[in-house]
C-alpha cells in the first residue's frame, strides 16, 4: 500500500504542521481570558503583613541566586519549571501556589531580558535581590466563608481573613496580591478577576479614527462626527511636574547622601510626584472614558488608532519640541482605550500614520502645515491639522480615494477637562461582577 506524498504540489509534512499549527491556535482561542484588578480591601501595616511581603522579598531573591549560580556554573538558564522544582522543598510557611507565583514574577521579568537581548546584546537580567517583594495568592488558595474572603497561609497554619466591598462577595478572584502604597503607607489587596467582554448589539457596522496628538490627545472622525479632545490642562501639569523635579533635584544635590536633609527632601519629593502622577492618570482616564462611552452611543464597532510605536526615534524638531515629545504619553492613552472599549465589545485597531497630517483630504496633496489649520495650496481646503490626519487614518483603513469631505468641513466639536468630565452612559467596570437581580420579596 502507497501513501501519498504531496497534495497539490504540496508536501505532506507541510501540511501536517499547517493543521497542527491551526489547532494550537484553536486552543488557544478556547483559553482566552481577560482579567480586570481592583483594590478590595487596604490595611495598616501589622508585624503579619510586614513578614508575609519579607516573606516574598526572600522567596525571590533566592529564586534570582539559584538561577544566577546555575549559569554562571553550568553556562545555562535553568528554566521556570526547574526553578520551581527545586524550591519545592524549600518548606516556606506559606501556600504552595503563593511560592510560584513568586517565581513567575522573576521568571517574567527574565522573558523580557530574553526579548530584548535579540536586539540589544547589551541587555542584562534582573540581577538585585529584595528585601521586599509583593505576595500573591492563587485561586487554589482563597475562598468565601460567611461573608469573609480567606486566605491560605498552608497546611497547619492560621489563614488571613480580610473585610472588603459587598460588590466583590459574588465572584471568587482568580489571584490576590498584598501591595504596600508607599504613598498611603498602607497595604492594599489587589484582587484580579476573569472577565468576558461585552459584545456590542449593533446592526450597523461603524468605524471611528483616531488621531492622536501631545495638545490635543484624542481627535476622532468616523465620517459624520468629529471631536477634538483639548489636553492643555494635561500638559500644563505635565509641565509643572518636570519644574518640580527639577527643582526638588536642585536642592536634594547639594546635601549629602543619606543625610537628614537629603531624606526629607527625598519623602517631599516622592510625595509630590505621586501626587501628581495621581492627577495626571485620573485626567487620562476620564478623556478616555468620555470618548469610548461616546462610541458606544453611536454603535461604534471598531476604533482605529494611528500607530505611533517608533516615533520617539525619529523625532527632532529641536530640544524644546521634544522634550514635550518625549514626555508625551500616548501609549498609556491607547492601553485605556483599548482596555476600555474592549470591555465594552469595540475593537481596536491601528493604522499607520505616515502623512495623514500632511495630505489633503480633498484632493490628495501633500503639504506639511506650519500651524494648528491645514490649507491646501492646490484647491484651497482648510481644516484643522489633526482632523485631515484622524480623516486621512479612516481613508487609509478603509481603502477608500477620499473620504467624504462634508464630514470634515463640518465644525468640530471641542472637549475641554474638567474635574466633572464623566461618562455619557451609566456603565462601570463594576457590572461584571454583579449577580441577577434579586427577587422581590412578597
Amino acid at each position: 500500500m502507497k501513501f501519498i506524498s504531496s497534495v497539490s504540489g504540496v508536501s505532506l509534512k507541510v501540511v501536517k504542521a499547517y493543521i497542527a499549527e491551526l489547532r494550537k491556535l484553536k486552543r488557544m482561542s478556547k483559553y482566552k481570558k481577560d482579567y480586570l484588578t481592583y483594590i478590595i480591601a487596604t490595611a495598616r501595616p501589622t508585624e503579619q503583613l510586614d513578614g508575609m511581603n519579607r516573606l516574598g522579598g526572600r522567596i525571590y531573591s533566592k529564586t534570582l541566586s539559584l538561577a544566577f549560580k546555575t549559569h554562571r556554573q553550568k553556562g545555562f538558564w535553568l528554566s521556570d519549571g526547574g526553578l520551581k522544582a527545586y524550591l519545592k522543598f524549600k518548606k516556606y510557611p506559606c501556600h504552595a501556589h503563593s511560592v510560584q507565583a513568586i517565581i513567575d514574577d522573576y521568571c517574567g521579568a527574565r522573558r523580557s531580558f530574553f526579548e530584548s537581548r535579540k536586539s540589544n546584546p547589551n541587555a542584562k537580567p534582573p540581577k538585585k535581590t529584595r528585601k521586599f517583594h509583593t505576595f500573591t495568592w492563587r485561586a487554589t488558595g482563597i475562598s468565601y466563608t460567611r461573608g469573609k474572603l480567606r486566605l491560605s497561609m498552608g497546611e497547619d497554619r492560621e489563614p488571613l481573613w480580610i473585610r472588603m466591598n459587598k460588590k466583590f462577595h459574588k465572584k471568587v478572584p482568580a489571584e490576590i496580591s498584598l501591595v504596600f502604597n508607599r504613598t498611603t503607607k498602607h497595604y492594599e489587596f489587589h484582587a484580579t478577576y476573569i472577565t468576558q467582554p461585552k459584545k456590542a448589539k449593533s446592526k450597523i457596522g461603524s468605524v471611528v479614527a483616531v488621531d492622536m496628538g501631545e495638545i490635543h490627545p484624542i481627535v476622532s472622525f468616523d465620517g459624520l462626527n468629529t471631536e477634538i479632545y483639548n489636553g492643555r490642562e494635561h500638559r500644563s501639569k505635565v509641565r509643572y511636574r518636570e519644574k518640580s523635579k527639577t527643582s526638588i533635584n536642585r536642592k536634594i544635590s547639594r546635601c549629602e547622601r543619606y543625610s537628614k536633609r537629603w531624606k526629607k527632601l527625598k519623602r517631599a519629593k516622592d510625595k509630590t510626584l505621586a501626587a501628581l502622577h495621581a492627577q495626571l492618570r485620573d485626567m487620562r482616564h476620564k478623556i478616555t472614558s468620555r470618548f469610548v462611552s461616546t462610541c458606544r452611543e453611536r454603535k461604534i464597532e471598531t476604533i482605529v488608532i494611528g500607530d505611533l510605536k517608533h516615533i520617539r526615534q525619529s523625532i527632532q524638531y529641536g530640544n524644546k519640541a521634544n522634550e514635550k515629545l518625549h514626555q508625551w504619553a500616548f501609549s498609556k492613552i491607547r492601553e485605556m482605550i483599548t482596555y476600555k472599549a474592549k470591555v465594552v465589545g469595540i475593537e481596536v485597531d491601528s493604522q499607520d500614520e505616515a502623512y495623514t497630517s500632511q495630505t489633503c483630504p480633498s484632493c490628495g496633496h501633500r503639504k506639511k502645515p506650519s500651524n494648528r489649520t491645514y490649507h491646501c495650496s492646490e484647491c484651497g481646503w482648510q481644516g484643522h491639522r489633526d482632523v485631515v490626519g484622524a480623516s486621512n487614518i479612516l481613508t487609509a483603513y478603509q481603502g477608500w480615494l477620499f473620504n467624504p469631505v462634508v464630514g470634515v468641513v463640518v465644525s468640530p466639536v471641542g472637549i475641554r477637562y474638567n474635574p466633572n468630565l464623566c461618562r455619557l452612559d451609566k456603565w462601570s467596570p463594576f457590572s461584571g461582577l454583579k449577580s441577577s437581580k434579586p427577587s422581590k420579596r412578597r
